[in-house]
């Protein structure tokens, strides 16, 4: 699979504006547990990262079933894709975001389904709109994994 052509990494700076407007659509950030686990930074043995997920500030988040996720990412032209900022020391048996730190990524959505299996877990796809957002986690239930999504209708 080819990954060089088809993912473009935005520049530092546009990859800090759609972070921001990340958040700032889709992120509670005035809560005790982002203050706590995002908001606050960890040292680690490559560098300080945050200990939490975004998954638990998302604000009005509904649960999706993972072929919902897929679907969801499908019905757009071009999509987002920003990573939780995690240390190598707390990740063990999953892929790293293996793109620069708080990067985010622009790629066609075809692409990114092929991708699921090697990019890591707890990220989250958003489009140029911010009025939407859907969020794979690391996380399983009894049955399936556990994936959340934010402004897609029911």
């Amino acid at each position: 699979m080819e990954f060089d052509n088809q993912v473009r990494v935005l520049a530092p700076s546009d990859s800090s504006f759609w972070r921001a407007a990340y958040f700032d659509a889709f992120v509670d950030t005035t809560g005790e547990h982002f203050q706590r686990y995002v908001a606050t930074l960890c040292q680690f043995s490559d560098g300080q990262h945050y200990t939490g997920y975004l998954w638990d500030c998302l604000r009005r988040r509904t649960r999706i079933t993972y072929q919902r996720f897929r679907e969801e990412v499908l019905r757009h032209n071009e999509v987002f894709v920003l990573a939780d900022d995690h240390s190598r020391d707390r990740v063990v048996g999953a892929p790293l975001w293996p793109y620069p730190s708080h990067s985010v990524i622009s790629l066609r959505p075809q692409f990114l389904v092929q991708l699921l299996p090697v990019l890591p877990e707890d990220f989250y796809v958003f489009d140029s709109s911010a009025s939407w957002t859907v969020g794979l986690t690391h996380e399983y239930d009894a049955k399936r994994r556990i994936c959340f999504a934010v402004g897609i209708q029911s």
